[in-house]
């Protein structure tokens, strides 16, 4: 009787430290996304980009915070460990490409193959470069259109380069320098 009475007494110890830790997670996904927010509001982040991102940190702490109350809950600390550790693994496969296009453009900047002004065509997109970003270079398109094209596309695919004509994006007169031969052009190939 005496060894069922100290069983239940510790799972319900676990319990109410479990539900502390789990508590206390909950205080610090709710101070770190006011801290993101005020952060972001500072950079003048678009609103809907910040609130994904903002988002995105609660969520992390929670999911780690409801980890560990099982792990406490459970008496197990293989079980907490593995489930950080499956959640990392998660993580880094959603942020592959992310973190691939910004390595990706730290390259394209410092290498400077494709600069602002430059007529790039590559993998079915031709434009002017109008922007070098960390993570996408945007281009103006024939007819004016804006295209975003991730780093990682630049630094991995072979690019024609090439100065850009005077009246490219206007809609006037871009279609004949398309088809002129004549044209000066580099080829980059990474």
């Amino acid at each position: 009787m005496q060894s069922a009475w100290h069983q239940t007494s510790d799972l319900i110890y676990r319990l109410i430290g479990a539900a502390l830790v789990l508590f206390l997670f909950l205080l610090l996904a709710r101070i770190l996304r006011n801290l993101v927010t005020r952060m972001l509001a500072r950079r003048s982040v678009r609103s809907d980009a910040a609130l994904l991102f903002t988002r995105a940190v609660w969520v992390a702490v929670i999911a780690v915070g409801a980890v560990m109350f099982l792990a406490i809950a459970l008496g197990s600390q293989l079980l907490g460990v593995t489930g950080v550790l499956i959640a990392a693994v998660m993580t880094s496969f959603g942020l592959q490409d992310l973190v691939k296009n910004y390595v990706s453009g730290f390259y394209v900047l410092m290498e400077k193959n494709v600069r602002v002004g430059d007529l790039v065509d590559s993998g079915g997109y031709r434009g002017v470069v109008t922007d070098i970003r960390m993570r996408v270079t945007y281009l103006r398109g024939a007819r004016g259109e804006m295209i975003v094209v991730p780093n990682s596309e630049l630094f991995t695919k072979t690019l024609v380069v090439s100065q850009a004509p005077p009246d490219w994006g206007s809609g006037s007169g871009a279609e004949s320098v398309e088809n002129d031969p004549h044209q000066g052009v580099e080829v980059v190939a990474h």
